[in-house]
């Protein structure tokens, strides 16, 4: 007769230990991607007087850019293959900014914010999910 294996008498970590790491990371992934996005922007209209359109959307690639490596590499760790996480990653974006779009649109028409504290209150609501599904679905 052949023995089982006793179950793992250890506890799986809590919530905070699982995600002490990835999540900070997370948020300053987001801040250096964001940080790059307006750096190409500003300088792209101010030294190379790109229209403030193009400029913006131009950062805006930088900025996704720098986001997926350093959620891929840093923050996650993943190993996931990069065509499979880049689709995800594209289309966690597209979601994204669906949620950014309306969630800004609710606060700064809908209740009359100011366009600034709008988009800063959108931008602290969409952390979590954004954690959440990278973390679940885009580099796992």
């Amino acid at each position: 007769m052949q023995e089982r294996e006793a179950p793992d008498p250890s506890p799986r970590p809590s919530f905070i230990a699982r995600h002490a790491r990835s999540f900070p990371v997370y948020v300053g992934s987001g801040g250096v991607a964001t940080a790059s996005h307006y750096a190409v922007t500003i300088a792209a209209v101010e030294l190379l007087s790109v229209a403030p359109v193009t400029a913006s959307a131009t950062g805006f690639a930088v900025g996704a850019g720098v986001k997926y490596w350093l959620n891929y590499a840093v923050a996650f760790q993943s190993r996931a293959r990069h065509a499979a996480a880049m689709t995800r990653f594209a289309l966690m974006l597209a979601l994204m900014l669906g949620l950014n779009t309306l969630l800004f649109a609710l606060l700064e028409r809908g209740l009359g914010l100011h366009y600034l504290l709008a988009q800063a209150i959108t931008t602290i609501l969409l952390i979590p999910p954004g954690y959440v599904v990278s973390r679940q679905w885009v580099f796992r």
